[in-house]
């Protein structure tokens, strides 16, 4: 396993760049206009989630 490094922010929000498969996409892009969040905002609840942090998905 390599080392961690922080990532380069882009103001105060770290890039991320992946690849989904269209089914999981398209959930997305739905689960996202139902909580009215942006595909970001979005991601990053279900992390917080995973990781059993307070999240925006469970405070809705």
């Amino acid at each position: 396993m390599e080392e961690y490094r922080p990532p380069k922010l882009l103001g105060k929000k770290a890039p991320l760049s992946c690849l989904v498969q269209p089914d999981q996409y398209f959930a997305a892009w739905k689960a996202r206009q139902r909580y009215n969040m942006s595909f970001g905002e979005y991601v990053g609840a279900l992390v917080d989630r995973a990781e059993g942090r307070p999240n925006k998905l469970d405070g809705m």
